[in-house]
């Protein structure tokens, strides 16, 4: 781990003794992502930020020759989706969406089960956004969590991803070994 950064200070102070208790040296750390960026030791970024800074963050990113795993949520319009993959073609910087609802300990024992054929074809899937966030929305100001402001503001399904990835996955639906 080489920097960390966060719009709070206090949050980078604080995962930068998470790695320090583990043995690693204290990162850099700072509040300005672009400082990140301007770094030669820093060869790839996780994008874990809040959802409206994830596109900008990235392309930053891939514009400056840092291979890029964005976590999925960021995209609030068509535009943001075509200003990523503009960005991928002009510069060829590795890319690479992140949905962890794929990789939950259940979804992967569905998914393993269904490609062994424990459930016939599966011919219909459903999901939710399924998660305890009383903690994140409703203290959401005093614990500065942007999704209290996507879940006041946006109106709609926030995270679909979280569900539909596992869905595809369980369903073979664009799965490379299937369809390359």
């Amino acid at each position: 781990m080489t920097a960390l950064c966060d719009a709070y200070a206090e949050m980078t102070e604080k995962a930068a003794k998470d790695v320090t208790e583990k043995g690693d040296e204290k990162p850099f750390l700072t509040t300005d992502y672009k400082k990140v960026l301007e770094r030669n030791d820093v060869d790839a970024v996780l994008v874990s930020t809040s959802w409206e800074m994830h596109i900008a963050v990235s392309c930053d990113a891939m514009k400056a020759g840092k291979i890029v795993a964005m976590e999925v949520g960021g995209a609030n319009s068509e535009e943001d989706c075509w200003k990523l993959v503009r960005t991928y073609e002009e510069t060829k910087t590795p890319f690479m969406f992140m949905e962890n609802g794929c990789y939950d300990r259940s979804e992967m024992m569905i998914t393993a089960m269904a490609k062994a054929g424990v459930f016939g074809r599966i011919m219909y899937g459903s999901g939710a956004y399924s998660h305890d966030l009383r903690g994140e929305l409703g203290y959401g100001f005093e614990c500065k969590h942007y999704r209290l402001r996507n879940y006041m503001l946006r109106n709609g399904e926030n995270y679909p991803t979280h569900e539909l990835g596992p869905i595809a996955k369980i369903m073979n639906i664009r799965d490379d070994e299937r369809n390359p």
